[in-house]
């Protein structure tokens, strides 16, 4: 029997994604964010700052996203380990996730 780890965030399974689930944040630089993010995200780089959104929107989903995933599952499991249980996160390439249909805007798109 496999028990969850408490500790640990959620990767997101991004074939079954529904992102109107979710408050999405992007981890990346705001010149990375400017360029291009998923649409509707929101650009924040400090841990303090996600964990004051996750704690004010208990009730929801948050979704972060990174480069590569690695950032984004380290604050997950560091939001986690505070006793946050809404946190999700991309394990993928961001420039992957538009095979997976997720909409992708900014100044660089199109």
């Amino acid at each position: 029997m496999y028990i969850k780890n408490q500790s640990l965030a959620t990767p997101v399974d991004l074939e079954k994604i529904d992102l109107s689930e979710f408050i999405v944040i992007d981890l990346r630089g705001r010149g990375y964010f400017l360029i291009s993010h998923i649409k509707d995200a929101l650009n924040i780089e400090s841990l303090q700052r996600i964990a004051f959104i996750a704690q004010e929107n208990a009730d929801k989903k948050i979704l972060l996203y990174c480069h590569s995933g690695a950032t984004a599952a380290d604050f997950g499991t560091q939001l986690a380990q505070k006793g946050f249980h809404n946190i999700y996160y991309v394990d993928e390439n961001y420039f992957n996730l538009a095979k997976y249909g997720i909409v992708i805007e900014g100044e660089g798109v199109g």
